[in-house]
This record gives C-alpha cells, structure tokens and sequence, in this order.
C-alpha cells in the first residue's frame, strides 16, 4: 500500500459527454496560464492543481490551529476524487482552498494550469448543508447561480427546467423547500450547483444528514448524474463505503495537521452495483483505507 502524497501519472477519467446539449458559459476571462502551459490544451491541463499547500488559522489569545501542511493534489477533467479523513483533519478547509474561499500561507492552488487568477467563481461547491432559501420556489432557488452570473430568467429557468427531469425534482418545481424531504433538497441544492457548468465541482459531505436509504439511493443518482459529464469533482466524505462507491481515486488524509497518508486509484465497473461491497476487490480497497485511517489515529 502507497503511502505517498505524490500525484499518479495516469488518472481515471469519466466519459466526456455534456450535461447538457445547451451549455451556459458563465466563466470569467481567465489569465495567461504562462509559458509552460500555453502548448497544453485545456483537457490536457489538471482542472485542479494543488502543490504544497499549508494552512494555520491564528487565534487571538488561543494556539494556532494548524489545518493542512504540504497537502498536494492534481484532479483531471472527468475524475471523481474523494477524501476521506477524521473529523477536524483540514478536509473541509481544503474544499475552501480549492475554491478561493482561503487562501494557503504557502504552496500553490491552480485551476487548468492557472495559478494566478482568482478562483472564487470559478468552482462550483455544495455544501453540507443544502443552504436553500425558504422564500424560494425549487426552480428559483436552483437558478439563483445563473441569476448571480446575469443569465436572463427566461434563459435560466429554461435550462434548470430541461435537467429538472434527471435530476428527479420536475415534479416540484413550484414547491418550497419546507415541503421537500431531505434527499429532495439536496438534489435541489446539486442542481444550483451544477446548473453553471462550471468544470470544478466540490461537495463537502453532501449526504451526511440523510438516512442510509435515501443516502444509498443519491449516491446512485450522482453517480448517474456525474458520468453524464466531463466536471473534476472533489468530495469530502466520512464513509470509506460512499467513497468507493462514487470515487476513480481516493484520498486519505491524517489527523490536524492533515495531509495525504494514501492515495489509492479504484479500479472498479462503472455503474457501480450496490451488491458490489461484496466484491473481493471492493473488500480489500476497504481495508487498505481503514487500515490507513486507523495507523494514522494510532500513531
């Protein structure tokens, strides 16, 4: 078993159909990605590149809190990475680095080989919780990143109303998140997210509030969802069981201050069968992850 934080010269990537035949290009203007990377051509380009990076958030009168050291990452075009970790490693403060929400006291955070320009914007990110305004109506509330980036309502209501079907919320379009049950709302919330389009998506524990059927059945309409395109999605989970069932790569990370103990590629069938924790390979990935979180909470 690796235990390396370096990054693997090959990576599995998803099928690179689009979410949608009638793609809204939302993205600011992006800056010179610089010498190096000119000759590359965007798919060739990590979507995600993180080098080095360190975070300590000081506290007036209190000791600091050291959240990530030396913490590096690459995510492809069409790759779905999960990190996995205890509570309090840093998993979260990443998610926040790779968006721009913090910024690290060193190393590097690029988006395609860019790591000058600002990255707030330019990521997609769902939350914990799923952040709904109660005054909204679902199709209202999954518009309201097209509404923000100045995509006319009729535009916008159009494009959430044609994905509405796929992501199982046609029916409620005109309810309000008091009436939905949790795993609707949630899938309200990814639609917010993904409706942009933009090439970076991040989830931070987005099933943790659901129960383990609602929680096994989005795990499936994700999975569906997300092999319909070609996004780098990073999340942030706590079940090693959720990880292998929707990651092509797995990240392990240790206790504060975190960084990556195991990096483990998951060379599994896609769709990925409930029935498949049963496999002699599923088992022994799940154990190469427990064994790695459990050395590194005993050292």
């Amino acid at each position: 078993m690796s235990q390396t934080s370096e990054i693997p010269s090959t990576v599995h990537t998803r099928n690179d159909d689009s979410l949608s035949s009638s793609a809204l290009n939302t993205d600011p203007p992006r800056s010179d990605a610089g010498e190096n990377s000119a000759a590359l051509t965007r798919s060739e380009l990590p979507a995600v590149s993180v080098r080095d990076a360190t975070k300590t958030f000081v506290r007036p009168d209190l000791s600091p809190i050291e959240a990530v050291d030396a913490v590096s990452m690459d995510v492809a075009l069409g790759e779905f990475v999960v990190i996995v970790g205890p509570s309090g490693c840093g998993k979260s403060t990443l998610l926040n680095i790779i968006a721009g929400l913090v910024e690290p006291d060193s190393g590097t955070v690029g988006l395609e080989g860019d790591n000058e320009a600002q990255r707030i914007g330019r990521v997609a990110y769902m939350h914990q919780i799923d952040l709904l305004l109660p005054w909204r109506n679902v199709l209202s509330n999954a518009t309201l990143g097209l509404e923000i980036a100045g995509i006319p309502r009729a535009d916008a209501d159009a494009k959430a109303t044609e994905l509405a079907q796929r992501f199982g919320i046609a029916d409620f379009l005109n309810a309000y998140p008091a009436t939905l049950s949790g795993g609707m709302r949630q899938r309200v919330a990814l639609l917010r997210a993904v409706l942009p389009e933009r090439d970076v998506l991040l989830l931070d524990e987005p099933f943790k509030a659901l129960d383990a059927i609602t929680r096994a059945e989005l795990q499936r309409w994700l999975s569906d969802v997300l092999d319909r395109t070609n996004r780098a999605t990073v999340m942030v989970t706590h079940d090693v069981e959720e990880a292998l069932m929707l990651g092509d790569r797995v990240l392990v990370m240790s206790p504060r201050p975190g960084r990556i103990v195991l990096e483990l590629d998951v060379d599994l069938p896609r769709p990925r069968p409930r029935d498949i924790v049963r496999d002699s390979k599923f088992v022994d990935y799940k154990w190469q992850l427990l064994s790695a979180l459990d050395d590194d909470l005993t050292r």
